[in-house]
């Protein structure tokens, strides 16, 4: 089996062009959650939140949970703003996503420190996109309580070598996804860390899924395969 750890899907990004995508690469599955435009204005720096897009996020997730409910080998992760609605138990997992030039996430609220201890609890695995600052902050918050995983080898989280200098990648509850890296940085990582921490991810629409699990055929085994593109992933996914 093959899955695909990192896909934005939505109704600006409907699924059934999606499906066709992995059908051409000999996908099966994998996580999805919501595109940034669905969940907040990434362009108002000075953005909080507003009832437009609670609107939007409760629709871009009830089109998430009704794909869950009707498709095979699929994964809905809950992309969480600053209301900190808490999701429903179909949801498998957390997407924290922000850029540095964003509006900002209010970590010091009561509602953000009761969604992380929900979280923590649920066993819900984080994808964190996060500056770097943040990102060490957030790490800190979860202290190990549940799974972080790091996209794109930490290229929009403070990059992939400034993240290995300050040892996150030796945290036994860091993972990463391969969305988008590079092949050296891949090596790099295969060589140094645990391959069991390590997942495909596509970043669909923004990488192809046929040309980003080629680049993971390339560079390993069948066995070491089936760990990166199916087994560890399923293995951090609550039940």
């Amino acid at each position: 089996m093959i899955l695909d750890s990192h896909v934005h899907c939505g109704l600006t990004q409907k699924f059934d062009i999606i499906k066709k995508e992995w059908e051409k690469a000999g996908i099966d599955g994998g996580v999805l959650f919501s595109p940034v435009e669905e969940i907040y204005d990434r362009y108002n720096s000075n953005f909080y939140d507003s009832n437009k897009y609670k609107s939007l996020r409760e629709n871009v997730h009830n089109y998430l949970k009704n794909i869950a409910k009707n498709e095979k080998n699929i994964f809905v992760f809950y992309f969480v703003w600053n209301d900190f609605k808490l999701p429903d138990k179909i949801f498998k997992g957390i997407k924290w996503h922000r850029h540095s030039n964003e509006p900002e996430y209010d970590y010091r609220s009561e509602k953000c420190q009761h969604f992380i201890k929900f979280i923590c609890e649920n066993n819900l695995p984080v994808i964190l996109e996060e500056e770097f600052l943040n990102t060490i902050k957030f790490i800190e918050m979860i202290n190990k309580r549940t799974i972080i995983i790091i996209p794109h080898f930490g290229f929009l989280n403070g990059g992939y070598s400034k993240l290995k200098a300050e040892g996150i990648f030796n945290e036994q509850n860091i993972y990463v996804d391969t969305a988008l890296a590079s092949i050296d940085e891949i090596e790099d990582y295969a060589k140094n860390f645990d391959i069991n921490k390590l997942l495909f991810g596509s970043d669909y629409p923004f990488g192809s899924p046929y040309y980003e699990l080629l680049k993971i055929k390339n560079l390993f085994s069948k066995k070491e395969i089936q760990r990166i593109a199916s087994e560890n992933l399923l293995t951090i996914l609550p039940s």
